[in-house]
């Protein structure tokens, strides 16, 4: 008698959506280690944004982030936008952990080599204090585009109720690729 367990194969070619050590993660932890950079808590406008590209065809299925320890009852919007075809891709209103990075699983998105997007952090409930827009980010000596793997950031900008401030340093917002 032969059989075939189709259900082993079908786990082993389902995609996990991982959002131990992502891409964004190690390209931030090496700015973040490179001598004349800096890991802060900063820069108080209402988006933080950065551009990116994909070297080779992606699913994003999460998003990560960090709000701050007054925060963690306020959302948080997110959005990625494509500029190439000048196409919203996500928008969503979040809660993140103010202890550590947290995911929100999303439908995925596909994102494909020769587009630029946009991802976006965006807080404009800040409750008259404008301190409240503050986030993680890595700056100091940053030349764009920087590089991990498939990962291509291209540049960045941060703005509202000033700014913009462009290209001073990457946010943390992570993107979490299927793999």
């Amino acid at each position: 008698m032969i059989s075939c367990n189709d259900d082993a194969t079908i786990a082993n070619n389902t995609q996990q959506c991982d959002s131990t050590n992502t891409t964004f993660n190690q390209l931030y932890n090496n700015l973040a280690n490179a001598s004349n950079n800096q890991d802060v808590i900063t820069m108080d406008l209402e988006s933080h944004t950065y551009t990116f590209e994909v070297l080779s065809n992606k699913t994003i299925c999460k998003i990560g982030y960090q709000s701050l320890p007054t925060f963690n009852t306020t959302p948080y919007v997110i959005e990625i936008h494509d500029n190439t075809s000048n196409t919203p891709l996500y928008s969503g209103s979040h809660v993140f952990s103010s202890t550590s990075t947290s995911y929100i699983a999303i439908n995925p998105i596909q994102v494909v080599t020769g587009h630029s997007y946009t991802i976006k952090r965006i807080q404009t409930n800040w409750n008259g204090n404008i301190e409240n827009t503050i986030g993680r980010l890595v700056n100091g000596n940053i030349t764009f585009p920087v590089i991990q793997g498939d990962l291509k950031v291209t540049g960045s900008s941060f703005y509202g109720t000033g700014g913009p401030s462009d290209d001073w340093g990457i946010p943390y917002i992570d993107i979490v690729f299927e793999n």
